[in-house]
């Protein structure tokens, strides 16, 4: 049974797989398989094989995946391809890796049997492996129109050579089996160049094979299975007669090729089609294909059906004696090639934004005359013609900026800009007095920007009324009113400096621990002739004045007190907090008053108070526990020992007798 069915396959070789990528585009790309001219139409990296000089359009990380599925009856259901990784470096450089195991070629050629002599070979079946599973990609634009790349290709041969012989042990005749495996490793390097000089139209050159760099190679039995080295030459152009239609064509040295376009329809959706050509074919035009493919986003989504006109060599399996290895000039087409479907999904990571504008050119109109600077900001030194180079109605700024004598870039006005139309924008700048003390003729690098948005940017729209207070006004939320605290303002600072200033011999003979308690207590010393407490100044509640009305009308309400010495505490250093008091159905009763830190360790307690009860040990923003006195402002007009002391009843009764705190109606916000 065994000899019989050796015998029904004798004379031919079996095709087990057969996933190779067309004119040098790897099928883990449908897009490239539906397009089928990709020498000049490459935009990413999923299609870097086909020029890796069109990688650096890549946005910024890419990855692709693709599956596929051969047409026939015995190679059925869809098989994992491969992936495609790509990043773009430094705006103009990108590298990308493939890794495709789908991509081989294995061929089986069973064997003819024969009867030898017992002990010697009689008959042997190889398996033929041509796969190349690694690609790596570098690109490099070295202008607006031109760029390069460079990729190397490992491809691996594999011979595996099963040899069956006949023994006679103790008078049986056995069948022994042995295989002996052989492998030939190489890099290949091709080199890609791609001319773009104007968005419409490209040109794009391919030279594969240029150089061959051998690892391992076959024993000289099977030398006759090598695959060639043959240096090929590829030229693709590509041309969109319309902003939405693309033709393209290959053509390589081999007189083989395609021609194919693509329609964006609208919504995302893309179709194509091409036609494949090879002189050695029968018939010339010997292949089609049809792809769809769809985007949204970061996504894109390609399908592609491949089919061939002459199916012979396709279905699996041909001829032992039409089999010749020197036909597989490269894995990128051959007569083996089947029927396939093929589908690929692409995302993007990072800065996947794609560019709405682009700066045409700049002209500088006249040189920045230092006696009139101040003029620029009103009066164009230049303008920038901008071009909107997306599908859509955009809004675009330009922004000029020379470092070290600006502050910040200076922006113009936002114009309106249709798909595909150009504007000048005036570039006005507003300088810093740097520019004052250039004392003669210098010539310094500006960098002009534009940054564009949809001008339709919202999903709908609806007009509403804000309602805007006034600059006093306070929603009544101690969080809120820590932004009426301003120790940087001038007249506090001044107000703070000049009390401790005259007070600066007293302060100089106290210890250097109670340093920051001393400069609390002559402040409110200070505080306390000057100013007067007032209920409520405003009649309102909800107004409050900032500390420098506070000091300058001599007077306040607990609100305005409370922030005011804050103010003038944390201006010298000293670190504050607000304890908010909202008695439980009260609310009529609601008060503030503060908390400042000594910054005297808790151990050191007494030499402020022999009573634990008129002062707080708690952490503040450093988080390490410092004794605070509790300050009501309201009477701070008579003095600092009457303020603290009613500060510490207050805050005996509503914290640890009232159990404020736990109970939640009273809260204590550091102000920072």
């Amino acid at each position: 049974m065994i000899l019989g069915h050796r015998l029904m396959f004798s004379g031919c070789l079996a095709v087990l797989a057969t996933t190779v990528a067309l004119h040098g585009q790897s099928l883990i790309s449908a897009r490239a398989v539906g397009l089928g001219a990709g020498i000049a139409t490459v935009k990413d990296t999923r299609e870097f094989p086909a020029n890796p000089a069109g990688m650096v359009n890549i946005r910024d990380w890419e990855f692709t995946t693709t599956t596929y599925s051969l047409l026939s009856a015995t190679n059925g259901g869809f098989v994992f391809h491969g992936l495609t990784f790509g990043k773009r470096l430094f705006e103009t450089e990108a590298i990308a890796l493939q890794y495709a195991p789908g991509s081989s070629l294995r061929f089986v050629a069973p064997p003819a049997l024969t009867i030898g002599t017992p002990g010697q070979p009689i008959s042997n079946d190889r398996e033929i492996e041509y796969s190349e599973p690694f690609s790596l990609g570098y690109a490099h634009r070295f202008s607006a129109a031109f760029s390069a790349g460079l990729e190397g290709r490992f491809r691996r041969e594999k011979i595996a050579d099963t040899q069956y012989r006949i023994e006679v042990r103790d008078t049986i005749t056995v069948p022994v089996v042995s295989t002996k495996t052989s492998e030939a490793t190489s890099w290949y390097l091709d080199l890609g160049l791609l001319w773009t000089p104007s968005e419409r139209f490209s040109l794009g050159f391919m030279g594969r094979n240029v150089l061959r760099f051998t690892q391992a190679d076959l024993p000289a039995e099977f030398q006759e299975f090598r695959l060639p080295y043959k240096p090929i030459a590829a030229l693709g152009v590509s041309w969109m007669p319309l902003p939405s239609f693309r033709v393209a064509a290959d053509f390589t040295s081999l007189v083989s090729g395609a021609l194919g376009h693509e329609w964006a329809i609208g919504k995302g959706v893309t179709i194509r089609n091409a036609l494949y050509f090879d002189k050695t074919e029968s018939p010339a035009f010997f292949g089609v294909s049809a792809g769809v493919g769809w985007s949204y986003e970061f996504v894109e989504i390609d399908a592609a059906y491949l089919h061939f006109m002459n199916q012979n060599k396709r279905s699996g399996s041909a001829l032992t004696s039409d089999f010749d290895s020197q036909q597989l000039i490269n894995l990128d087409l051959n007569p083996y090639t089947g029927d396939r479907i093929s589908l690929s999904i692409k995302a993007m990571f990072g800065n996947v934004r794609t560019s709405l504008a682009r700066i045409e050119s700049v002209e500088m109109l006249d040189g920045v005359y230092p006696s009139a600077y101040e003029m620029l900001a009103y009066k164009p030194l230049g303008r920038a013609r901008i071009k909107n180079i997306s599908s859509k109605p955009i809004e675009a700024k330009a922004a000029f900026f020379v470092e070290k004598y600006m502050d910040a870039p200076t922006e113009s006005r936002a114009v309106y800009l249709l798909p595909n139309e150009e504007m000048e924008i005036p570039l006005t700048a507003v300088f810093n007095d740097q520019v004052r003390k250039v004392t003669r003729v210098t010539i310094k690098d500006a960098s002009v920007t534009v940054h564009a948005t949809p001008a339709e940017h919202y999903d709908d729209r609806y007009q509403a009324r804000l309602l805007i207070h006034g600059r006093n006004d306070w929603n009544g939320d101690v969080l809120t009113l820590r932004y009426f605290v301003t120790p940087d303002d001038p007249d506090v600072l001044r107000y703070s400096r000049d009390i401790l200033l005259s007070h600066r011999d007293s302060l100089a003979n106290g210890s250097r621990e109670l340093e920051p308690f001393q400069k609390a207590k002559t402040l409110v010393g200070a505080f306390a002739g000057k100013l007067l407490y007032l209920n409520d100044p405003k009649q309102s509640a909800d107004y409050v004045q900032y500390p420098a009305e506070t000091l300058r009308l001599r007077g306040g309400d607990c609100d305005d007190m409370t922030t005011c010495f804050a103010s003038l505490l944390s201006s010298i250093g000293i670190s504050t907090a607000f304890v908010d008091v909202v008695p439980p159905g009260h609310p009529d009763k609601a008060h503030i008053y503060l908390l400042f830190d000594t910054g005297l360790d808790p151990r050191f307690g007494r030499s402020i108070s022999d009573n634990p009860k008129r002062y707080i040990i708690r952490a503040g923003k450093t988080g390490n526990e410092t004794i605070w006195l509790p300050v009501e402002t309201t009477v701070i007009p008579r003095g600092f020992e009457e303020s603290w002391s009613t500060g510490a009843q207050e805050y005996f009764d509503d914290v640890e007798i009232g159990l404020g705190l736990i109970k939640g109606w009273v809260r204590i916000v550091d102000v920072y």
